[in-house]
């Protein structure tokens, strides 16, 4: 059940329009935002002490009383984790029979499964169609969702922000580029909605081939480049939109406006903390979904790296904003190299000639030397050492301090090519592993 006051707003404000969602979005106070998340995390509580055997437990080894919890200071040291997902049964987290189980996307074990009923989905897709109509979706637009549709919820929350809207959709899983290019005039499509990297590989078929009117791409999924991003841009002349989420939160949580300077993040469904952070605001994304009653997640470690943005956005809107993400707790690789994040890599290796868009770096140790690998697959016939020295020379101009260490023996640099297709795929490869304690 959803906390009073957020009924109020819904039934009296917003009704079933998408664009009165909009419009409250774009204007609500924030003092207002901050008394609704406040009022929907106690209930959120409540609810989970009551319903949740494993929230319940760990209010009870750290003897809390759910009643006197009003903001997630409150609860301490009581987080739920990754871990905790995937060495725990689904029904210490159920709170009521589901309907729907999706599967986390990450970037390598086990996945982690996520529970919900249909009514939350639909929730899910009515903000994401707000999200949408701010950024230009109209009832008479014709999108195609490529996200991959194999236990993975994005399509379906997609989906039905597309019905909430009006609009057609095709979401069609994750089919090659090329079946969706030769359908893009047939079907009229002029949103887009994919992974980064599969735009890439459309938009080089189009920039060969032509490309059709497209008025809006919409990216998620792996992490989009300044570089993939000018370049999709620069093909189908149209402006890509970020949005950020994961299964854990049910799909979407924030998505960038025009001005594309950080997520606005939903806070009518989401209660936000930077746990931790540094001089520079950076932390741990903390999340406790305020509206989901099947599966509940309480304070939710999503060791993602980000920081909110303190100065409102040109656009207008009033909700919060969280950066870029700046890497992952737990792929964060501390090495002779300094400390080393999957995007440092994907920044350097974009540009790279003559290699397949499936690589990764490892760092392994040799003797009393760290060294770092990097795994390529050549293609276009191209010799290896000129893609090593390409590697090499991007390393010193991009990232002078990395290359200085290099320079001082702090760590070694090693390269192994492969033909196309021999390295792990997955639909998250793991860019960036560490191999030192295998």
């Amino acid at each position: 059940m959803l906390s009073q006051m957020r009924q109020f707003v819904e039934r009296t404000v917003i009704g079933d329009s998408v664009p009165r969602l909009a419009r409250a979005g774009k204007s609500a106070p924030p003092a207002l935002i901050r008394r609704m998340q406040e009022d929907a995390f106690r209930h959120t509580v409540r609810y989970a002490a009551r319903h949740q055997k494993f929230f319940a437990r760990k209010l009870k080894e750290a003897g809390i009383a759910a009643e006197v919890v009003r903001r997630p200071e409150d609860l301490g040291d009581i987080f739920t984790t990754p871990e905790d997902l995937l060495s725990h049964p689904p029904e210490d987290f159920l709170c009521r029979e589901p309907q729907a189980v999706f599967e986390t996307t990450g970037t390598g074990g086990e996945p982690k499964r996520v529970y919900f009923d249909h009514q939350e989905l639909e929730l899910a897709g009515r903000y994401e169609a707000a999200a949408l109509w701010e950024n230009g979706v109209r009832p008479e637009d014709r999108v195609v969702c490529a996200f991959d549709a194999g236990y993975w919820i994005s399509s379906w929350v997609t989906f039905f922000a597309c019905r909430a809207i009006g609009a057609f959709c095709s979401a069609v899983g994750k089919p090659a580029p090329r079946e969706v290019y030769s359908r893009l005039g047939l079907y009229r499509y002029n949103v887009i909605v994919a992974d980064p990297t599969w735009l890439v590989s459309l938009s080089e078929i189009a920039e060969k081939e032509g490309t059709v009117p497209v008025k809006l791409i919409l990216a998620a999924g792996d992490r989009m480049t300044a570089a993939y991003r000018r370049y999709i841009q620069d093909v189908w002349k149209a402006p890509v939109i970020l949005g950020y989420g994961s299964t854990e939160m049910g799909g979407g949580s924030g998505m960038e406006c025009r001005e594309r300077q950080g997520y606005h993040l939903d806070e009518f469904n989401f209660l936000f903390e930077i746990l931790e952070p540094d001089a520079e605001g950076y932390g741990e994304l903390v999340v406790t979904t305020l509206a989901r009653r099947v599966m509940p997640l309480v304070r939710y470690r999503v060791r993602d790296v980000a920081r909110f943005i303190p100065e409102p956005c040109a656009c207008g809107v009033t909700l919060r904003r969280l950066s870029p993400i700046k890497g992952r707790r737990d792929e964060m690789v501390v090495m002779g190299a300094g400390n080393l994040h999957p995007a440092i890599f994907e920044n350097l290796m974009h540009e790279v000639e003559g290699i397949s868009p499936n690589w990764q770096v490892a760092v392994r140790q040799d003797g009393l030397h760290d060294v770092l690998e990097f795994r390529m697959e050549l293609t276009d016939g191209i010799e290896a050492s000129r893609v090593e020295q390409a590697v090499r020379q991007k390393i010193e101009s991009r990232y002078p301090e990395m290359w200085a260490n290099h320079t001082c023996g702090m760590y070694r640099l090693a390269f192994r090519f492969h033909r196309p297709g021999a390295l792990p795929q997955g639909r998250k490869a793991k860019r960036l592993v560490d191999e030192r304690g295998a």
